[in-house]
């Protein structure tokens, strides 16, 4: 009787087991995106090398990061990264920059061999924060500047910046991603603004 009984028990525990594993969400899988569409460019156009861009190591992770209160960090585990979130910061924020720029041509660490040769300026930077607070309000901090490879020259001295987004949903996670890629556009818009600036001194 009390093997029965033991034997009756382990079934309803892995029955249990077996149902909340089955009940658990499925995993949903976000991208960041360019969002702006440029033309070509000559081939006097000088070459703007953007990155590394280094990230804050909470969010060198595939889940969504997002905040609570205080210092509280939610990691998302139900909601993902298509890919590297680094990988993506490199492509986006250069591929927008290219497309907001006349005259130059935008390449992402890390360069082929062959680019590497041609990039005539280096911008190199910290993402400080990028995530999304209880409200939905999306903030990026960076601290970035930008040389002359050449001749070392500091063209745009390094400083700090901070952008903000609002999702328009605070619990659904593509909106906090929607408002992640506003954030990005405004930091690539002032990146593209900063640089043709100081090109034209």
């Amino acid at each position: 009787m009390i093997a029965t009984a033991r034997s009756i028990t382990l079934c309803i525990l892995v029955s249990l087991l077996l149902n909340a594993c089955g009940s658990s969400p499925p995993v949903r899988y976000f991208s960041l995106s360019t969002t702006t569409a440029g033309g070509e460019d000559g081939d006097d156009a000088v070459v703007l090398g953007l990155g590394p861009l280094r990230i804050a190591g909470y969010l060198e992770r595939s889940q969504i990061v997002t905040r609570g209160a205080g210092a509280e960090i939610k990691v998302d585990e139900f909601s993902r990264w298509a890919e590297p979130l680094t990988v993506a910061l490199h492509r986006v924020v250069s591929t927008d920059v290219d497309n907001m720029t006349e005259g130059v041509i935008v390449v992402a660490f890390p360069f082929e061999s062959v680019v590497r040769t041609q990039v005539d300026y280096r911008m190199l930077g910290d993402v400080v924060r990028f995530d999304a607070d209880s409200g939905g309000r999306v903030i990026l901090e960076t601290q970035w500047g930008v040389a002359a490879v050449e001749s070392g020259e500091i063209v745009i001295r390094e400083h700090r910046t901070r952008y903000e987004a609002q999702a328009r949903s605070t619990d659904d996670p593509a909106a906090v991603a929607s408002a992640m890629n506003d954030a990005l556009a405004k930091f690539s818009r002032d990146i593209a603004n900063k640089f043709e600036a100081a090109l034209q001194e």
